[in-house]
C-alpha cells in the first residue's frame, strides 16, 4: 500500500511539474498554480523528501547557509521581505528535489513548450510587427529570451550527446532559437557559444560517441554566421556592440548598451567601499539616482539592480553572499553520479552566462525556472 501511495505521489508531482513547465510558455499565472501544487505534493510525500535531502545533504546545507546569511543581511539593512524573497527561492523550492526526472517524456514536453511559444508569438503578430520585442509570457523580453535559449541548448544536448529523438529535438531547438531572435536578447549568445564549445569537448573525450567533436563547432559557426548575415532583429542588435566607445562608454548611441556600461561601472565603484556589508537591496536605486544627479547624467535611468547578478548581489549583501551562492552552484553540479552531469553543466553554463547580463534574482520567473530544472536533475538515491 505504501509503495502504491508513493508511486501515486511521484506521478502527481511529476505531472504537476510538467504542466508548470509547459504553462511557462502559455500562461504564467497558471504555471505558478501548478508549481505550488507540485510543491504541496512533494511536502505531503515527506518521507521521500527526507531521503532525497539526505542524499543531497551538502547542497541542502549550502542552501540553508546562503538563506540564513541573506536573512541576517536583510535584517541588518532593514530590508523589506519583498526585496529578499527571490533570494530564498533555493530554499522555498527545495521540495522539488524529490521529483524524479523521466527522460522518456523530455522530447515531447520540450516540443509542446516550443509549439506553445510559437503560437503565442504568432498570436501577438511578432513575426510581422517589428515595433516591439517579443516578451512571451514574461514581464520582459530578456527573461523569455534566456528561457528559450536554455531549452534550445537542452534540445542540442539530446541531439548531439544522447542521440535521442533527433528530429523532434531539432524541431524544438529551431523554434526556440527563432523565438530567441524575436526577443532580440543578446545575452544568451554567450551561453550558447560556451555550450557548443563544451559539447565539442565532451564529444572529443567520449570515444563511444557517434558524432565527431567538430560537429557542434560546425553547427555553432553556421548559427553565428546566420545571425550576422540573415536579416533579423537580434543580429542588428549584436552589430550595435561594435559601436561601443570603450574609452567613453557613456557616449554610446544605443541606450541599452550605454545603461549597461554605466550600471557595471557604478556597481564596481560602489562595491569598493561596501564589499563587506553591502548597501542593502532597497538602497541601490536611491544611491544610483543620487550618483547620476551628482554627475549630471540625464541619459540613464536609475534602477534597483545592476543587470549583472554577481555585481548586484555583492553590492546588496557583501562579498560573503557571492561565495555562499557559488557553494550552492558547486554542489548542484558536483555529482559522482554521471547520469545527468553533462546536462547539469549545460544548465549551469546557461544560468551563469545569463547572470552576466541580467540580474536573474530580480525576476522570479527566471530564477525559479533555472532552480526548478537544476533540482529536477539532482540525485534521488538514498545516502549511505
Amino acid at each position: 500500500m505504501k509503495v502504491l501511495q508513493s508511486n501515486l505521489f511521484e506521478i502527481l508531482s511529476l505531472g504537476s511539474f510538467a504542466i508548470y513547465f509547459i504553462f511557462n510558455f502559455i500562461d504564467r499565472s497558471i504555471s505558478n498554480i501548478f508549481l505550488l501544487i507540485a510543491l504541496f505534493i512533494c511536502l505531503v510525500n515527506y518521507q521521500r523528501l527526507l531521503i532525497v535531502i539526505r542524499a543531497n545533504y551538502k547542497l541542502v546545507i549550502s542552501i540553508f547557509a546562503f538563506s540564513l546569511y541573506i536573512s541576517f543581511a536583510g535584517f541588518y539593512h532593514n530590508s523589506a521581505i519583498s526585496e529578499l524573497d527571490n533570494y530564498f527561492r533555493f530554499l522555498l523550492l527545495l521540495p522539488l528535489l524529490s521529483i524524479s526526472f523521466n527522460e522518456r517524456y523530455a522530447a515531447i514536453i520540450l516540443l509542446i513548450c516550443a509549439i506553445a511559444g510559437l503560437m503565442h508569438a504568432i498570436y501577438v503578430n511578432a513575426f510581422f510587427d517589428n515595433s516591439f520585442r517579443l516578451h512571451g509570457t514574461s514581464n520582459n523580453a530578456i527573461t523569455f529570451g534566456h528561457m528559450c535559449a536554455t531549452l534550445s541548448m537542452i534540445c542540442i544536448y539530446y541531439i548531439f550527446y544522447k542521440h535521442h529523438k533527433p528530429l523532434i529535438n531539432a524541431t524544438s531547438a529551431i523554434i526556440f532559437l527563432i523565438l530567441l531572435f524575436l526577443t532580440e536578447t543578446r545575452g544568451p549568445i554567450i551561453g550558447i557559444f560556451f555550450v557548443f564549445i563544451y559539447l565539442a569537448f565532451v564529444l572529443k573525450r567520449n570515444i563511444e560517441s557517434e558524432l565527431n567533436f567538430k560537429t557542434p563547432l560546425f553547427v555553432l559557426s553556421i548559427l553565428l554566421v546566420s545571425i550576422m548575415i540573415i536579416p533579423n532583429p537580434l543580429g542588428e542588435r549584436l552589430k550595435d556592440i561594435g559601436n561601443i566607445n570603450l574609452s567613453e562608454p557613456l557616449k554610446t548611441d544605443s541606450h541599452y548598451l550605454r545603461e549597461r556600461a554605466y550600471y557595471i561601472a557604478y556597481g564596481i565603484e560602489e562595491i569598493k567601499d561596501n564589499y563587506v556589508k553591502g548597501v542593502g537591496p532597497q538602497n541601490v536605486q536611491k544611491r544610483m539616482s543620487e550618483s547620476l544627479e551628482l554627475q549630471n547624467i540625464d541619459r540613464i535611468k536609475s534602477v534597483d539592480h545592476l543587470h549583472n547578478d554577481f555585481l548586484d548581489i555583492i553590492l546588496k549583501f557583501g562579498f560573503i553572499s557571492i561565495i555562499l551562492l557559488f557553494f550552492i552552484y558547486f554542489f548542484l553540479i558536483n555529482k559522482k553520479n554521471k547520469e545527468h552531469s553533462i546536462l547539469l553543466n549545460i544548465l549551469m553554463i546557461m544560468l551563469l552566462s545569463s547572470q552576466l547580463t541580467q540580474s536573474q534574482f530580480a525576476h522570479h520567473q527566471a530564477i525559479t525556472f533555472f532552480i526548478a530544472l537544476l533540482y529536477l536533475l539532482q540525485s534521488k538515491k538514498n545516502f549511505s
